[in-house]
């Protein structure tokens, strides 16, 4: 026991001789929690302190300081903002099945965000991601879909992809499958059910969604309508601005 403690308290003395530094190094892993503490407390002036500890556990595997390095790369937040860097982060984390930057990675390929667009690849991002239950990539896809801009238009792939976002209670996708329902694209018309899913997207105060509940109760509830555009209106909407003569 006493030649234990001799070791131990030699040990000590050791790193003591070494100073501070040696005391308190920073590994990856401890540096990624200092940058969470940093951005947590919201502290602008060290955030480049925290993109910078992100960036040393990135390099080191961590793949969630991946994604983080790539978000405050694509906000320019505590960093020069560079999409195309922000990238490769997002594919580092992908790559190891990480949901949110298959999404997000995803997402700039299908518009070419920063990069160059790539449909097929975002294609396979986006459903890896929503197939791991993530509501915005199932949202991203399901639209995408739907609109055929993009990608080829399938009514039958972006009711499903909508569905599972809605499900989730996502505002967007609740107002798509509800304008879906209201003109009868992929699905049987059903005014009913587009007014009770187009009513829980303006609950959310999406003002599209207000919008179009607006058109949908003009008939029946003119009071409504009315004031359901100047809520709209008053969250910026412009085509709520423009029925109201502002």
């Amino acid at each position: 026991m006493k030649h234990t403690f001799q070791i131990a308290l030699l040990s000590m003395t050791l790193a003591l001789a070494q100073g501070p530094a040696a005391m308190a190094q920073t590994t990856p892993l401890t540096g990624e929690a200092q940058a969470d503490q940093i951005i947590e407390a919201g502290n602008a002036d060290a955030y480049g302190q925290a993109f910078d500890l992100y960036v040393a556990a990135a390099e080191s595997g961590s793949v969630w300081a991946q994604y983080k390095a790539a978000e405050m790369l694509y906000e320019g937040k505590g960093v020069t903002q560079d999409r195309a860097k922000a990238a490769e982060y997002y594919r580092k984390a992908a790559a190891q099945g990480n949901a949110w930057a298959e999404y997000k990675l995803g997402a700039m390929m299908l518009n070419g965000d920063g990069i160059p667009a790539a449909p097929a690849e975002s294609v396979k991002l986006l459903d890896s991601a929503a197939r791991q239950g993530n509501i915005w990539a199932n949202y991203v896809l399901g639209d995408a879909y739907l609109s055929g801009e993009q990608i080829p238009q399938d009514l039958t792939r972006a009711k499903y992809f909508l569905d599972r976002a809605a499900q989730q209670n996502n505002a967007w996708a609740l107002l798509r499958l509800g304008e879906m329902y209201r003109d009868g694209r992929g699905v049987p018309q059903s005014p009913k059910d587009a007014l009770t899913l187009i009513e829980q997207s303006a609950a959310q105060k999406n003002s599209y969604a207000m919008l179009a509940l607006s058109d949908l109760v003009a008939d029946t509830d003119a009071d409504r309508a009315k004031s359901l555009l100047l809520e709209a209106a008053a969250l910026g909407n412009e085509e709520a601005k423009a029925k109201l003569g502002q």
